[in-house]
């Protein structure tokens, strides 16, 4: 049986262990938006898989789909804006055998989209990455 790594959980420990990313959002690298956030918790990142598939060589190679949100204070796309980049910046700096977390060796992450993407509630800013992230089981 393969072994598959855990590249959701890859994603967010390796942005939350980037100084450069805690300095923005104080470390808050998440799965989901926490419960009773308020506008002093923000700015913050969400990790999700939102699909993927895998390679089809003798490798166990996960080809995971990863949305990055990047989420502002209200009213604040220039904040929102300077997190996005070092995000962006970050998943393009994934070449070669880097590894995410304990267990999760990435080999490349290609960013194939960046959308503009404020809250329908409250039009808090928000911008949407969207990644492939190529890993596999360390």
């Amino acid at each position: 049986m393969s072994a598959w790594p855990d590249v959701e959980g890859g994603v967010r420990d390796w942005l939350r262990a980037d100084t450069a990313i805690t300095a923005l959002v104080a470390g808050r690298v998440f799965f989901g938006i926490p419960e009773g956030a308020t506008d002093a918790t923000f700015p913050l990142v969400t990790v999700a898989r939102v699909g993927g598939g895998q390679d089809p060589s003798e490798a166990p190679l996960d080809l995971a789909l990863i949305d990055v949100s990047v989420w502002g204070r209200l009213r604040d796309k220039a904040g929102a804006t300077e997190v996005l980049n070092a995000v962006r910046s970050r998943l393009e700096e994934i070449r070669g055998r880097t590894t995410l977390a304990t267990g999760v060796d990435a080999f490349g992450a290609e960013v194939v989209g960046v959308v503009w993407l404020p809250d329908a509630d409250n039009a808090r800013p928000r911008y949407s990455v969207t990644a492939e992230v190529t890993a596999m089981a360390a």
